[in-house]
């Protein structure tokens, strides 16, 4: 049988740790949340060429997690063209389903669409792209991490009360 104070010392050993991977990963994913987001905002509000994305073939994936099993996301490929024609892309891709899913005749052309010749050219964004997906994964996070951190002190005040109630 473990002693209690070697049982107290263990679960402030966990409790730091599960704090500190808790407090790394959420670091990591509100990183990659805000440099997609960062990247998706500069290009439609400045640095990026406008223009129309015409949509020409659909790709869906399926999705396999704990609540969207089955469930598919759909992306397009097509050709962006500046307003002033001075890009031309011609396998472009924009991810977003537009609303529609597997099987569906392709959607009207989006305008306005923008692209950043500069970095990753073959990839179009809308206008509405750079809060829309990353702020919610980033709301996401937040909300995980602070359920994982309640968690941890919840573990941690069950792991030491019989050591605190039999000093006092």
């Amino acid at each position: 049988m473990m002693s209690p104070e070697i049982r107290l010392v263990r679960a402030r050993v966990g409790l730091i740790a599960g704090l500190v991977a808790v407090a790394l990963f959420t670091v990591c994913m509100l990183a990659l949340a805000a440099a997609s987001s960062v990247e998706a905002y500069r290009v439609t509000h400045g640095s990026g060429v406008a223009g129309v994305f015409t949509p020409e073939r659909q790709h869906c994936t399926q999705r396999h997690g704990r609540r969207s099993w089955g469930s598919e996301h759909c992306s397009w490929s097509g050709t962006f063209t500046a307003d002033d024609r001075s890009v031309v892309l011609v396998d472009a891709e924009l991810r977003d389903d537009l609303g529609t899913s597997r099987g569906d005749g392709r959607p009207p052309p989006v305008s306005p669409a923008y692209v950043d010749v500069r970095a990753d050219a073959e990839v179009v964004h809308r206008p509405a792209d750079w809060w829309d997906g990353p702020l919610l994964a980033t709301l996401a996070v937040l909300v995980a991490g602070t359920g994982l951190v309640f968690r941890l002190l919840h573990w941690y005040r069950k792991a030491t009360r019989p050591f605190e109630s039999a000093h006092r």
